[in-house]
């Protein structure tokens, strides 16, 4: 009885097609037995090494790792053009707010200064100091943002780095 196929691996196939010599009114129970042990060996094997999975899977699983990192390198270059964005729309910004500090001291000094008055000067102090805590505060918000932008695009970096390296483990 020939039960393995060329690989040394029993197949679906060869356990269909086993034959057993027909002794008196029955298989010869010894080449029963060597089959059996031969199919619980091979079952044994197959479940020490779940790893072991058919080409089939395999290309599956190439395919699905292929994908998932076409999505990620997608996310990525949406995040970086969403990020390009932000940050023009911040130049923009100070660029207009600029502009108009400037238009802003250029009218001041284009106007006649009447005799500077003690509430005159104050009010010019809390302007500037105005100005001053608004750039402040904008300057961190854009920080915030562009770090959040930063670590978002560095974990989009890395989901298929993760995955890949989940599905290594797994093995």
């Amino acid at each position: 009885m020939s039960t393995a196929s060329p690989e040394g691996r029993i197949s679906p196939s060869d356990i269909r097609n086993a034959s057993f010599e027909v002794v008196g009114r029955g298989y010869d129970q010894q080449s029963v037995h060597e089959f059996l042990r031969a199919v619980a060996e091979q079952i044994e094997a197959d479940q020490r090494q779940p790893g072991a999975a058919s080409p089939e899977a395999k290309d599956e699983m190439v395919k699905v790792i292929t994908q998932a990192q076409i999505l990620a390198e997608k996310f990525v270059a949406e995040a970086e053009q969403y990020s390009k964005d932000l940050v023009a729309s911040a130049r923009t910004q100070y660029s207009e707010i600029l502009r108009r500090a400037e238009d802003s001291v250029a009218t001041r000094e284009a106007a006649p200064v009447p005799a500077a008055t003690a509430a005159g000067h104050t009010d010019t102090i809390q302007e500037i100091e105005y100005v001053r805590t608004y750039t402040k505060v904008a300057q961190v918000q854009l920080r915030a943002v562009i770090d959040a932008l930063a670590e978002q695009v560095d974990r989009l970096g890395d989901l298929p780095i993760a995955r890949a390296d989940r599905s290594d483990g797994n093995d």
